[in-house]
């Protein structure tokens, strides 16, 4: 749910720790729809509510949900965000969803795409109250005239402290123009807060696979060592799943899911590969290659654990505790500790920790490498460690050989609207990785270019899109009403322990929901 922090979190971190308010640049925003039946909660972060005949209600100084109403010292705009009015009582009746934000800030680190969606919105509104998807942005490439997805960006960054920059591996090429590119959609309840865009090309020899690491750093990979035994906890044998990207996926064995227990949490699969060339020898030349993404349980995790059980005390939770360094640390810590995926290889009679793959989103398919050490014998040992049932494996292999290629970055040429019209302060936004920040909110798209120009004869090359921001979700009604708990998220097994209770119980009906109620961008 949490990617590792990068550069802004211990940047943010140490002002923290300094006591300076500057830190955060850009507002925040949290979303929360509530129903009459909730408690009644005091929020005292900065509220926005947004009402189903699309104007925007603001209160600075926090909102009283109880009774069935929002009472506070609110100024409500119209569509185009003007014409301000009083606005001091609502009816829930009339909200849509409640944003928290911040209202010390550099107004000007935040650029909204310029057109609005008012489409996508007349939709969004009809999908309120049974909308569960979410995943942050999503890229698509077309594909003769067919959008297809190409991935999603830094899907768990859930909060400011928490921005990150995915790499993705791309099979989107340049047009007949050398300009490749991508539609950046937001299809979710949520608010993208989207830093920077970059294309990064590696050019290399004919055989190679280009993908990530872990840290976002493409490997070019060649040959390929056979897959001699593939099992599970379970005790199934695997390898007809994992031996190809053919669609046919692994997931956790049911019963291994239904005997989860505080004290087992884990699913695990243990590969076995014959050394390439026979007998190892020393140097660390070998990549382990994995395509997957995540299944939903992440998504029980956010929605019910963190977001819907505390019901409109999540936003509080994600407007002022996130933001604080003590529980973003305890949050990030306790994520980091048990989720994702961590890759172990057998050396004598013990196994060995290599490395970790974060958490990757539900939607997009995503390739990554794992370079391990070479050992003694004819067999390569490698086992997969994860929470149960949370991840969707398609293929394994064991590449005999890896380098480095040499990366090109190219910058973000344009920017424009789906209607064809240029947006220079989104561009200018997208440009840089720095405190100004492109905000899109659902059913709001835009089109992302780069000029890469000609390739070489003779040469190939793959792309990567360097995609880095965060986003805040929205909270629906639906778990307003359902809130069970007094007190906001707290991180630790337990809660991963209810997620996968939960998951278990609904998984089956889910994923068709979840797919089903994307936000509309046309």
């Amino acid at each position: 749910m949490i990617g590792s922090p990068g550069p802004r979190f211990w940047w943010a971190s140490l002002a923290l720790l300094l006591s300076l308010s500057a830190c955060f640049i850009v507002r925040r925003v949290s979303v929360v729809e509530v129903s009459r039946t909730a408690d009644s909660v005091q929020v005292r972060t900065p509220v926005k509510a947004h009402l189903v005949d699309g104007s925007t209600v603001v209160y600075t100084d926090g909102v009283l949900v109880a009774g069935g109403r929002l009472t506070g010292a609110g100024t409500r705009y119209d569509l185009t965000l003007r014409a301000p009015t009083p606005s001091a009582e609502l009816s829930l009746d009339s909200v849509v969803a409640l944003e928290s934000f911040r209202t010390s800030t550099d107004a000007g680190a935040t650029v909204a795409l310029s057109t609005l969606a008012t489409v996508g919105t007349t939709f969004a509104v009809s999908l309120a109250a049974v909308a569960i998807f979410g995943s942050c942005p999503t890229f698509y490439a077309d594909s003769a005239g067919t959008p297809v997805l190409e991935a999603e960006g830094f899907s768990y960054s859930i909060a400011p402290l928490f921005e990150s920059r995915d790499v993705d591996r791309l099979r989107a090429q340049p047009g007949p123009d050398d300009t490749l590119r991508l539609e950046v959609r937001n299809e979710a309840f949520e608010t993208h807060y989207i830093n920077h865009l970059e294309l990064l090309e590696a050019r290399h020899r004919a055989g190679e696979f280009i993908v990530p690491d872990p840290q976002g750093h493409p490997v070019a990979a060649t040959g390929s060592a056979p897959l001699r035994w593939a099992r599970d906890r379970a005790g199934r044998d695997v390898r007809d799943l994992l031996a190809e990207a053919d669609g046919r996926v692994y997931a956790t064995a049911p019963g291994v899911l239904a005997r989860v227990s505080a004290a087992d949490l884990e699913d695990a699969i243990e590969l076995r590969f014959e050394a390439p060339g026979g007998a190892a020898v020393q140097g660390d030349s070998l990549a382990l290659i994995l395509r997957l993404r995540n299944s939903l349980l992440n998504t029980v995790l956010l929605y019910d654990l963190m977001l819907g059980d505390p019901g409109a005390r999540s936003i509080d939770w994600q407007g002022r505790d996130l933001s604080r360094l003590g529980p973003a640390l305890a949050l990030d810590t306790w994520y980091s500790s048990r989720m994702g995926l961590r890759v172990d290889v057998r050396q004598g009679a013990s196994w060995v920790p290599v490395d970790r793959v974060r958490d990757t989103g539900p939607l997009a398919w995503k390739d990554v490498t794992v370079p391990l050490p070479r050992g003694a014998g004819r067999e390569v040992r490698v086992r997969l460690r994860f929470p149960a049932d949370n991840w969707r494996i398609d293929r394994v292999a064991l590449a005999s050989s890896i380098r480095r290629p040499e990366l090109r970055a190219i910058r973000l040429a344009h920017v424009i609207a789906l209607g064809g019209a240029a947006e220079p302060d989104a561009y200018a936004s997208l440009r840089a990785p720095d405190s100004k920040y492109l905000e899109t909110r659902p059913g709001q798209a835009f089109i992302a270019g780069w000029d890469v120009g000609p390739v070489a004869e003779g040469t190939e090359r793959t792309f990567f899109l360097a995609a880095q921001g965060y986003y805040i979700e929205w909270v629906r009604r639906g778990w307003i009403v359902s809130a069970r708990d007094t007190t906001t998220f707290r991180p630790g097994d337990a809660a991963l322990l209810r997620a996968l209770e939960r998951w278990r119980q609904v998984q089956d009906t889910l994923e068709q929901r979840f797919y089903a109620t994307r936000v509309p961008v046309r």
